[in-house]
């Protein structure tokens, strides 16, 4: 019987080993901020960096976290562009190309004022249904051509934004009083880059501490 059971083992584990290879293994859940990130970029067309993936499922944070939940409530009105010295410089020169050398400025400064709240990601352009962008649409369109791009960042609020491109990209900029001057405009850009899990935990830690 021993003999009989030494072969039995023998050729049995062997081929459940085979049959355990035919089963299909359950696949390995997917994070569900990775789900909701393919659908910002199919839907929206927003390229949610790497390092804000990686600490999103770090961190396992509640949907109702603050931080989390930008992400699960996105709209137009979620992001906020910042110009940068070459953009300024192009639109200046095609505006005094229209309207003379000694054109005043101060509609050019409103109208770049206003367009930063009014990007659309998805189409890559200020809101087309707002004739009061067209020049600033055209100068963009001018402007990606040369391979350039503007600072596309989310709105974490408290003067706080979450870059999305760029160098900077996973990184928080704080935009409350920096401004720059380019060719006669002035306009915000962000300072004081902080990692995304940084500027998490610096909140959680203020939360526990607080009760």
């Amino acid at each position: 019987m021993k003999i009989f059971n030494f072969f039995k083992k023998k050729y049995i584990q062997p081929l459940q080993k085979e049959i355990e290879k035919l089963i299909p293994k359950e696949k390995e859940k997917i994070h569900e901020f990775i789900e909701r990130c393919q659908f910002l970029k199919e839907e929206m067309g927003i390229e949610v960096p790497l390092s804000v993936i990686e600490t999103f499922k770090r961190y396992d944070l509640p949907k109702h976290n603050y931080f989390y939940s930008i992400f699960w409530n996105v709209d137009h009105d979620s992001f906020i562009i910042f110009y940068t010295e070459a953009f300024i410089e192009l639109v200046v020169t095609r505006y005094k190309e229209i309207h003379g050398n000694d054109a005043d400025l101060a509609t050019l400064l409103q109208q770049l004022d206003d367009a930063v709240y009014e990007f659309r990601v998805k189409e890559d352009c200020f809101d087309r249904t707002n004739p009061s962008f067209d020049f600033v649409n055209n100068c963009y369109e001018e402007f990606k051509k040369s391979g350039e791009e503007l600072i596309i960042t989310m709105d974490l609020g408290n003067y706080d934004n979450l870059v999305l491109n760029k160098e900077e990209k996973g990184n928080v900029g704080y935009n409350l009083s920096s401004y720059k001057t380019t060719a006669g405009i002035k306009y915000k850009f962000l300072t004081q880059f902080r990692p995304l899990p940084e500027v998490i935990k610096e909140t959680l830690d203020s939360q526990q501490n607080h009760y």
